[in-house]
């Protein structure tokens, strides 16, 4: 029986996984926890974390096996929150792709509920969203009023602009995309691309950047200008489309020396995996 009004250090391990943005370190957890209950030791929170952890050796044989887990260990000293689907955190670990892309829109909307692929109407949206699906690259939605959704999650329309919003309110609305984004993938090493202009991405940088992703913007009518493999049916339509490869190749160039953005601590993930 517990004589103390204190939470106990596996209570505190559970608000932290709760809490703190995914992966989180080993360091971030006892941090977390000495900070709430300084009388205790960083070894025995580190103790505790071997135990709380459902695949590093300790929870089956420990002290704390009766109960639910509380981490998830992906790589040394790094955690995620355990869940109890397996298969959803193998999905974290190792995510299929290492682009997703966000696409937001200003345009017109539809006018009654509808599965948010269908939600966005305007000439951009509709290019961005064909080329995600083409290019099999995991794809979601961005709402100045409902944040990240999957293309099918139902949701009202809204005429609300994010760049209508106060600055107070863009940079709350970052945080959360990123942190609903992170609940549905691992970010470190993923280059994240967002459509809609940079009144979606400017919000973005810095909270995926803290979590190791990547942010690209495209140029304006990058994928409209790209030719759909339908279209190359003639002589004259192949003629075409190397017409206009140089420009496609310059546009190509520009984006990379323009609109590429990866914190330092990405590059040099990338080129450690590439390796």
């Amino acid at each position: 029986m517990r004589t103390t009004s204190l939470p106990t250090i596996w209570e505190l391990l559970g608000e932290a996984a709760a809490t703190l943005p995914e992966p989180f370190s080993r360091a971030a957890l006892i941090n977390w926890v000495s900070a709430r209950r300084p009388d205790v030791g960083a070894a025995s929170i580190a103790s505790h974390i071997q135990f709380a952890a459902d695949n590093a050796g300790g929870h089956a044989s420990g002290l704390f096996a009766d109960l639910t887990p509380l981490l998830h260990r992906v790589d040394r000293g790094r955690y995620l929150r355990y869940r109890p689907e397996g298969e959803q955190n193998r999905a974290l670990e190792h995510p299929s792709s290492g682009r997703v892309v966000l696409i937001g829109s200003s345009g017109v909307t539809a006018s009654t509920p509808r599965p948010a692929a269908e939600l966005f109407e305007s000439p951009g949206f509709v290019a961005a969203r064909a080329r995600a699906v083409r290019s099999g690259a995991r794809w979601f939605v961005l709402s100045a009023r409902h944040g990240l959704l999957h293309p099918d999650d139902v949701a009202t329309p809204s005429d609300d602009l994010l760049g209508d919003h106060t600055l107070g309110y863009r940079i709350a609305w970052g945080e959360w995309v990123a942190a609903q984004l992170a609940e549905r993938m691992w970010l470190t090493g993923v280059v994240v691309e967002v459509h809609g202009g940079v009144d979606f991405a400017q919000p973005l940088r810095q909270p995926l950047g803290r979590r190791g992703a990547g942010v690209e913007i495209p140029l304006p009518r990058m994928w409209e200008e790209e030719p759909d493999d339908s279209d190359r049916d003639t002589p004259a339509d192949r003629g075409m489309e190397d017409d206009r490869s140089p420009a496609r190749a310059a546009f190509g160039r520009l984006r990379e020396l323009v609109v590429r953005h990866r914190p330092p601590e990405f590059d040099s993930g990338h080129d450690a995996s590439a390796g």
